[in-house]
């Protein structure tokens, strides 16, 4: 099925959306941007459209889809906005600043029957898909707890908008951390209550740098889970262990000395109680996780049905988080939901 897309916000994470909806020829009808030089020079090597007030593109009959890749604090008005078009959105992660805001953001594709998606390109890494096959097919048992870290070394954020707790919301525990908050979830079901601390270790910002947080689930599973703009060997490496086994998620990485280049690793380890251990080795492959979850979008959509991670997801994420923000400022277990 082909669908119309409409991208707002050009820049960062805009431009890979814009680049990856190219790569499977979606059409794109128009780029929205408050950088008129920008915008206007992306449009016309997409050979589209383009506008400077996102009100005037939630107007247009081209457009069946919006992509909302701004800074957090408009995530909510634009989606909103969209969704009261009537047209359906992936808005990038995290969701929102607040739940507040996601219960608004998910009340409005409810209330316009169209479909809200969560950003969330993790679930479409190869080495995530294959555990969440091992894992679904039994291959460590009943799942009992699952840990894990995400973070970089802060550089590509220190002079961004993602370090102004009003544009943002919050620092690397609701950026890079909804990442794995997602997964966490997304293996293991909903949480119940957490406990956690924010610090802000060494940078000079005003929103944390560090976060770690432990959650539990009625049933008694745990889930741990550090982020950082402080790791200096990026990205993520999650575990999740089960009553016969477990499955390792390895996307650990090494900056090139003296560059802006990464060299990142992509494997699934499957390891049983016995001692037996399967290695899948994806690290040779070329990124496509954007590719694959615009298309999965597409089809998800053309189909009548709900992409994944829904806008219900990414508030239940935004849940987490706050609840880790709000067990750090006061000491104390937190109950979510």
């Amino acid at each position: 099925m082909k669908l119309n897309f409409c991208v707002v916000g050009c820049g960062g994470f805009g431009s890979r959306r814009i680049n990856a909806l190219r790569k499977i020829d979606a059409r794109i009808s128009c780029l929205v941007d408050v950088d008129k030089k920008l915008v206007s020079k992306l449009a016309e090597e997409v050979g589209c459209e383009y506008e400077t007030d996102y009100q005037e593109a939630m107007k247009r009959n081209d457009v069946d889809c919006v992509v909302v890749a701004t800074p957090n604090r408009f995530h909510a008005p634009i989606t909103i906005a969209a969704l009261d078009a009537g047209k359906h959105v992936i808005c990038e992660k995290p969701l929102s600043r607040t739940v507040e805001e996601a219960k608004k953001m998910v009340e409005a594709a409810e209330r316009n029957k169209v479909f809200l998606k969560t950003g969330s390109n993790l679930r479409y890494f190869s080495n995530v898909k294959k555990a969440k096959e091992l894992v679904d097919g039994g291959a460590i048992g009943e799942p009992l707890f699952v840990r894990g870290w995400i973070g970089h070394d802060g550089q590509k954020v220190l002079h961004a908008w993602n370090v102004d707790r009003e544009m943002a919301g919050g620092g690397t525990l609701l950026d890079n951390g909804a990442h794995i908050l997602d997964l966490f979830r997304w293996f293991m079901g909903d949480f119940s209550d957490c406990f956690g601390y924010v610090q802000t270790l060494c940078m000079p910002i005003e929103v944390e740098d560090n976060g770690m947080g432990m959650f539990r689930s009625k049933e008694m599973k745990m889930a741990f889970i550090q982020s950082s703009w402080t790791e200096w060997s990026g990205y993520m490496y999650m575990e999740v262990y089960g009553s016969e086994g477990s499955v390792i998620i390895d996307n650990r990485g090494e900056r090139i000395a003296n560059t802006s280049r990464w060299l990142t690793a992509s494997k699934t380890i499957c390891t049983k109680k016995d001692g037996t251990r399967q290695v899948f080795d994806y690290s040779t492959e070329l990124p496509q996780s954007y590719e694959l979850e615009l298309r999965d979008f597409i089809d998800h959509v053309g189909r009548g049905g709900q992409p994944m991670a829904s806008g219900h997801d990414g508030m239940k994420v935004v849940e987490m988080v706050q609840g880790i923000y709000e067990s750090s400022k006061r000491g104390c277990i937190v109950k979510l939901g």
